[in-house]
């Protein structure tokens, strides 16, 4: 089952919810799972914390092993920023899902807890493509009216083809 950039489909998300219990019924048969262990999925694969909340709740929970190092080592401030920025993901998205920020959409609850968490708020510096499409409007509320602190990186092709 994946979500985001990895490969499957809308039809996974049901198969994870038939492995939950000891015995489900599927698209065809009743499946008795005779007590399998479950096991914790890991995440990877592109992950930062502007993409956690959305992917928590298509999971439905945040019970994970994270492995996000571009997410944690490419934030702008570092990777402890970056994996505390990782955390208040998750507490921004169990906040929203309680009903701290009131009836808003998913991405305006996050928003709002980068407000008061700079290492959250740092991440839509950092990831700003993701926030771009995830957050939209997201620079107007943060105030944020400057340049991209993270600048993208250039390659000097002259300087490759003298060294050949």
């Amino acid at each position: 089952m994946s979500f985001r950039k990895m490969e499957g489909d809308a039809s996974d998300k049901n198969i994870a919810f038939m492995l939950q219990d000891d015995e489900a019924d599927g698209p065809y048969y009743h499946q008795e799972w005779e007590g399998m262990k479950q096991t914790t999925p890991i995440i990877s694969g592109g992950m930062n914390a502007l993409r956690l909340p959305a992917f928590f709740e298509n999971l439905g929970h945040s019970n994970v092993i994270l492995t996000a190092g571009g997410g944690s080592f490419g934030h702008k401030d570092g990777p402890k920023p970056g994996a505390i920025s990782c955390r208040q993901a998750e507490e921004s998205w169990k906040e929203w899902k309680a009903g701290k920020f009131g009836d808003v959409s998913l991405s305006d609850g996050i928003i709002e807890f980068a407000k008061t968490h700079e290492e959250l708020k740092g991440a839509f510096l950092t990831f700003q493509k993701d926030a771009d499409q995830i957050y939209p409007g997201w620079k107007e509320k943060l105030g944020y009216t400057g340049e991209s602190s993270v600048q993208a990186a250039t390659f000097d092709w002259a300087k490759k083809a003298a060294a050949a």
